[in-house]
């Protein structure tokens, strides 16, 4: 099983949420070719909270095969052509997470949903791999158990390398999706002592840069 995670800037004045508008019909087609291919599962897509012009789409596959194969597929120009008339200038980043728990529904339909993105050195040691993912995993009990406004989670490897302004060459990554009842609830908890007590868990020593937002995705 694996996602994409797509984010797209959109061109000025886009009315994704009007389905009769030119990028709604965008949308639904985009929708209506995906559910024709071999391995696609279901869709999550929304706006950036703090930047609406920056647009998500993640998509639950078989496999990461399973999405390449439908890049070379003759419908797949056609595709991202029709889907190019609605982004402004081009794709920020195309990649694919090993998302537990999976299908990551329960935290990509909360209302909002914070998106973290960890990033390491490429060369980071097996043993460091180890201990942040049991960090993890312990964050995660902790925003189940005493959270409140917590809907649920998913969290896995980026199986690209990407590259990140504070990190020199290319870098590993973590992402972390975090369903939240609000922004609100979100911040709320970053205010009391369970988070406070626990944020080591996802500030380790070595990583090198961490990024955080929230979008409100809708299930297709």
């Amino acid at each position: 099983m694996a996602t994409e995670i797509a984010t797209i800037p959109l061109q000025p004045g886009v009315d994704l949420e009007d389905p009769q508008s030119a990028a709604g019909k965008v949308l639904e087609n985009t929708f209506k070719v995906l559910r024709e291919q071999d391995g696609y599962q279901r869709a999550y897509h929304g706006r950036q909270v703090e930047n609406p012009n920056i647009w998500q789409l993640l998509i639950d596959w078989d496999s990461v095969d399973a999405h390449k194969k439908f890049m070379t597929q003759p419908s797949y120009e056609p595709f991202a052509k029709h889907l190019m008339s609605i982004i402004d200038d081009d794709i920020q980043s195309l990649l694919h997470a090993h998302l537990s728990p999976h299908p990551p529904s329960a935290a990509l339909t909360s209302p909002v949903t914070e998106m973290i993105t960890h990033y390491f050195s490429a060369d980071i040691s097996k043993s460091e791999l180890s201990s942040f993912e049991s960090s993890m995993e312990e964050f995660f009990r902790c925003l189940e158990e005493n959270a409140e406004g917590f809907k649920g989670y998913a969290g896995g490897w980026v199986v690209e390398e990407v590259e990140h302004e504070d990190v020199e060459g290319k870098a590993k990554s973590w992402q972390s999706c975090l369903g939240w009842q609000s922004v609100e609830a979100h911040m709320a908890f970053r205010e009391t002592k369970h988070f406070k007590d626990n944020v080591h868990l996802i500030r380790p020593d070595f990583k090198r840069a961490i990024t955080v937002h929230h979008t409100k995705f809708t299930e297709v």
